[in-house]
């Protein structure tokens, strides 16, 4: 059992996305004009983790489920990591590694909480309902791209700002619904090629109710709506100009939107959709935190 093994089992490359959503809600919280980095490195921590916990026991459930056995079209995106196929890991392993992360989540929410505010607490155990049921309750139920929104999107960056100021303002709820639709989107096109396996393996979700067709049409204007939010706050200056800079993504977003409506089967063209959804979800919501931090520096100097 190496290192190595264990970065592929947590998808190691997409724990990016917890610290970037906890950079957007730490840099407007910085605009606003509070911020301590001691509850910022943890909250963060606490995103991490609980992303480890989803990660893991989504594995877990998926290898116990057979679903995993059932999808042979395994890429970074889809069809698990092929750890437990392999025997690098074992399901015990990988159960235990979850409830780790998940305790060691829980007690650092708890200090986040006593330095805090008690106003974070319904955030902290939805967050934490949703990462320890997602799989074999929610992705079961057509509640997986509303779990994963939520759960990876709205309550993280909520957080990463209440965590130095306990009230949200209208701002921060914006760039929350921005991130949640982003990560529902996440989700909902990687469930493309996994349609097959996930039907035979008993998982209910948007693509297999809508089809490919209409969750592409979905997946589209969901995109596209997040940009419109961004210009939005900026017309309305809830938020400063430079946070427009998250626009640069728009030609990423059009490369996405339309690979959505190719055929999921062929894999290694799919893919590319795949990687600029990615690359727009976290450049988009990193280049608001960037454009936030520099125009609370122009405001100091």
């Amino acid at each position: 059992m190496s290192l190595k093994v264990w970065m592929v089992e947590i998808r190691f490359p997409f724990l990016l996305l917890p610290v970037i959503l906890a950079l957007v809600g730490g840099s407007l919280a910085i605009y606003d004009g509070f911020f301590d980095a001691i509850n910022f490195v943890l909250f963060t921590a606490v995103l991490v983790l609980l992303h480890i916990t989803v990660n893991t026991l989504n594995e877990y459930y998926d290898h116990q489920s057979g679903v995993d056995a059932i999808n042979t079209r395994r890429t970074m995106f889809n069809g698990g990591t092929g750890t437990l196929q392999a025997g690098l890991l074992t399901p015990r392993q990988v159960f235990q590694a979850a409830m780790i992360s998940f305790v060691a989540a829980a007690l650092v929410a708890a200090v986040v909480v006593y330095r805090t505010s008690l106003a974070l607490v319904p955030l902290v155990v939805l967050g934490m309902v949703f990462a320890l049921f997602y799989t074999q309750i929610f992705a079961r139920n057509m509640l997986g791209e509303i779990t994963a929104g939520m759960g990876l999107g709205v309550l993280p960056v909520l957080g990463a700002y209440m965590v130095h100021n306990p009230s949200p303002t209208p701002t921060c709820i914006a760039l929350s619904v921005m991130a949640g639709i982003l990560t529902f989107n996440l989700l909902l096109l990687n469930e493309f090629p996994d349609l097959d396996a996930d039907i035979r393996g008993g998982r209910r979700n948007l693509v297999i109710t809508l089809g490919t067709r209409k969750a592409a049409w979905l997946y589209a204007i969901l995109t596209f709506s997040v940009y419109g939010i961004l210009i939005l706050l900026a017309l309305l200056q809830m938020l400063p100009v430079l946070a427009l800079l998250g626009l640069l993504t728009l030609p990423i977003a059009f490369k996405a939107a339309s690979m959505s409506f190719t055929d999921p089967r062929e894999i290694s063209s799919f893919q590319q959709g795949q990687k600029a959804n990615v690359q727009l979800i976290l450049g988009t919501q990193a280049f608001v935190a960037i454009g936030l931090l520099v125009a609370t520096l122009l405001l100091v100097i």
